[in-house]
Formats: structure tokens, sequence, C-alpha cells
């Protein structure tokens, strides 16, 4: 039976190393890890994933809630994202019900009291979202899949999201449908209180008005709203062109609310209709849409939710290791050395790894990419 050992001497490194690549591989550096990695699959060592959560006091384990109906066309490819990454970390996935937000917090409670799960990954934030307060409150690690809307703060270090830049998104697709001759570029967008709405609202005012193609007069009328239903999206469209038969353009919120608009469209109409996710939808209808880059969201969240639970873990060993030390059984000073060069390689392996559109590691805001062919 291959050891630890066996992979520590195939790699050329000492056992301990190999046991921070398997447990704790944000703090190794990339070409360490390579040779280890090359060493496990060569000797086809497996860990023993019972005994290391039982040595790191860890479940290994993420949580995610799923609806009756899906938040989003794309929550799939993100579950899909989600658990590729994990599972590159010999992280498992989790998924629970989840009726109603309070519903949810009633599966954080069950979940924390059975020891089943390190980290939560919440999905469809909203102002006032009573799950990050209580999660907060419960000292737990989570991650948001985007921003938290209705915070004061919205770079708070206990709230630690990834999101997709929609404003760009839609900024970036009203800008090409302007190059490529649109002048009168309506907006379908959903109704109430939406900050993911609001900011991709934004993106398409922005644009128009800097390229002078609307006065700020213009703006409501330009404008029609439903909710995220096919229906709503055909009604929209029809409302819009009452208001502005003019319009040779539509952006819109969703591909949900794109497809409609494009059913509701008169024969011969010379109106592009542009959505946003990159869902089948899109695909079958051959609309203009925005792309989410959910695989780096995916990474991103994984690695945001180990670096939290290393820094956990460490906070813990320190506290450990201040009250050994007062009884006079403090580590050696060899692992204090080791502690501070692995905790070097981690700064550095964290600044290689952060995005132009993270300033803090925390808060990451990815940049999508239209979809025009």
């Amino acid at each position: 039976m291959v050891s630890i050992k066996d992979v520590a001497r195939r790699a050329g490194v000492s056992p301990q190393t190999v046991s921070n690549c398997l447990n704790n591989p944000a703090i190794v550096k990339p070409t360490t890890r390579d040779l280890v990695t090359a060493a496990i699959a060569e000797l086809g060592y497996t860990p023993n994933a019972s005994a290391r959560r039982l040595r790191t006091q860890r479940s290994n384990t993420i949580a995610i809630g799923i609806a009756p109906v899906a938040y989003s066309r794309i929550y799939d490819r993100l579950l899909h994202a989600l658990v590729t990454e994990a599972e590159a970390h010999s992280i498992r996935v989790m998924l629970y019900k989840t009726d109603s937000k309070q519903d949810e917090i009633r599966q954080f409670d069950a979940l924390i009291r059975g020891g089943d799960v390190d980290s939560f990954v919440l999905t469809d934030t909203s102002h006032d979202d009573p799950r990050i307060p209580w999660l907060i409150e419960h000292r737990q690690t989570f991650v948001l899949f985007g921003r938290p809307w209705g915070l004061p703060d919205m770079h708070d270090p206990q709230v630690p999201w990834v999101d997709v830049d929609g404003r760009r998104g839609i900024a970036d697709m009203t800008r090409h449908l302007i190059l490529h001759g649109r002048k009168r570029i309506g907006f379908i967008g959903w109704p109430g209180i939406s900050g993911t709405g609001h900011d991709r609202w934004l993106g398409w005012r922005d644009t128009l008005l800097a390229a002078r193609m609307a006065r700020p007069d213009e703006l409501e009328g330009l404008c029609a709203y439903g909710e995220d239903r096919i229906g709503e999206g055909m009604t929209a469209c029809m409302t819009l062109l009452d208001q502005r038969p003019d319009v040779d353009a539509i952006v819109c919120v969703s591909d949900t609310l794109a497809t409609g608009a494009m059913m509701a469209l008169p024969p011969e109409c010379d109106v592009v209709v542009t959505g946003f996710d990159n869902t089948a939808s899109a695909q079958s209808l051959e609309f203009p849409t925005v792309d989410q880059p959910l695989t780096e969201s995916a990474r991103q969240i994984v690695r945001i939710i180990l670096e939290r639970l290393d820094a956990r873990d460490g906070a813990r060993a320190a506290e450990a290791g201040g009250a050994a030390g007062a009884n006079g059984t403090a580590g050696t000073t060899g692992t204090a050395e080791t502690k501070e060069t692995e905790e070097t390689e981690e700064t550095e392996e964290t600044a290689t790894r952060r995005t132009p559109e993270s300033r803090d590691g925390l808060h990451v805001l990815l940049p999508p990419r239209i979809v025009v062919d």
C-alpha cells in the first residue's frame, strides 16, 4: 500500500510538504505542488479522506441550497463549475433544499449542529438578506455569488462575494449596438427593487448618455419592465414599441425577457434584441447575449473559502499555541520558522491569483463577455 512517505520520496520533498499539498495547498509553491501531484498520480496514492477530516477537524464540505425552481437560468452551470473546482481540491459539495430564505436559515442551523459542513455558498442575494447577518452571528464561513445589495459597506470583510460585472456587460453590449448603427436603443428590465437589475440598467443608461444617443428626459420612455418570464417579456416589448415605435434595438436584462421580446416583434421587423446569461434560448434563437464567466466564478469562490478556513484554523492554532506557551509547552523554533515560510508562500501564491477586479481578494467582480455571433 502506497503511503505518504512513498509519495514524499518520489517527489523529493518532505512528508509534511505532501500533507500540506493535500490538506492546505494554498501554502505550497505551485512548482512543488506539481511535483507532488505527479508523484501521487504515478504511484496511485489515495489519501484517506476520513483520517484527514479527523486530523484537520474539517468536513471538507461546501453546502449550497437548491430551490424548487432555479434562482436563475445559469444555476445548473454554476453548480457544475463549483463541483468541478471543489473536486480539484478534494472538497465535496452538499446540496440542501430551500423553499425560502428563512427555510435556508433553518437548514444552516441543522447542518452546523451536525458538523456536516465547513462553509456555505449563497446565491440569489437580495436587499436586507437575512441569511447574511445570521451566518456572521454564528461565525460561519460563507461566500456570496452575487453582491450583498443593500449593505452600507459593499466591501465589508465579513461578507465576501464573487459577482459578475453586469453593468459592464450591458455597457459593452449597448456600445456594440451603437457601433453597428443602432440609434434608438430601448431597455427591458425587471420591476421593483433589484440590485442586479439596476446595475445592468446603469450600464445601458450610462452608455447611451455618454454617446449622446439619448437625452436624460428620454430615458423613461425608452424603458419597459416585466418579471423574468417569457410572457412578461412579450408584454414589455409591445409596451416599449407602443411608447417608442422608432426603437431599432432592445437591450434586455435577461435571456428570458429577450426571448419574450423576440416572440413579440412583428414579422420583418428590423429590431435587434439582446439578452444576458448566454442560455440555450439565446443560442437557439441566435440573439446577442452576455456570457458570465462561471468557471472563474467557481474558482474564486473556492479560493476564498479555502483562504478563510485556513485563516480560521491558523487563528485557532495561534490561540492554542499561546495557551501552550503559558504552560511551558510551546512549539519549537523550527516549527515557527516553517510556519513563517508557509505564510510567505501563501501570500505570493495568492497575489498571483488575484484578478484586477478585486482590491482585497474577498470581493471579486469578474468581467463578462458579449456573444454576438
